[in-house]
């Protein structure tokens, strides 16, 4: 299966104006008009400003499925631009409902691993002055996901996503979705996604306190 990459997103910390005050976020991105180098933490020329919450190994790449923007224009009324969501890569066709943890894809030179959804924060609410876009979007189930990076290489802005391996566990992105908001301790389904090897550590934790 191999999904199209529409926008290859970096950007770096920076402090802009929001109707709730001033915010320092490396959430506003700019698409890439060739190619950046994927290293083990992120693309050439991203960075993140809250390394606690964002980033690291298990955090590397931000995607988020392009056809959820139509969505979120038709819901609000208003349109949004490629990166709006603080996406590294924003992908055609891709979904939670069909990509599982520990999936592996090959993008350009690099290989990566599905490791755990986005959670939805107040940067996006304060960003684009929308109170419940978080809220809507755990209700949703349009979170986006995070990858790893297995192998570094170079990314052209123009490449598709290829899936090289389906994890045999098939925890979908949004069977964890459901757990994490709205099914909140069925200690069945916990088990099973805690069952799954390269679910992010952190997200592994949590989910054991619930248990």
């Amino acid at each position: 299966m191999n999904y199209k990459l529409l926008s290859l997103n970096v950007g770096r910390p920076e402090t802009y104006e929001t109707g709730k005050g001033a915010l320092k976020s490396a959430y506003r991105k700019t698409p890439v008009d060739s190619f950046s180098y994927l290293s083990f933490l992120n693309f050439e020329g991203d960075e993140q400003a809250d390394k606690k919450n964002h980033g690291g190994r298990d955090k590397a790449v931000c995607l988020y499925p392009a056809q959820h923007y139509r969505h979120w224009e038709t819901y609000y009324e208003r349109e949004f631009s490629f990166p709006s969501f603080g996406e590294n890569l924003t992908v055609e066709g891709i979904d939670e409902r069909d990509i599982h943890i520990g999936d592996i894809f090959q993008l350009g030179e690099a290989v990566l691993q599905v490791s755990e959804p986005r959670k939805p924060c107040y940067i996006i609410a304060r960003t684009h002055g929308i109170d419940d876009f978080p809220a809507r979007v755990m209700e949703k189930g349009y979170t986006g996901f995070y990858l790893r990076v297995l192998s570094e290489g170079k990314v052209d802005s123009e490449n598709y996503m290829k899936l090289v391996e389906t994890h045999p566990n098939q925890v979908t992105v949004a069977d964890v979705n459901e757990v994490r908001y709205h099914d909140r301790e069925n200690r069945e389904k916990i088990k099973r996604i805690l069952a799954v090897e390269p679910l992010a550590e952190g997200l592994k934790q949590s989910l054991k306190k619930r248990l």
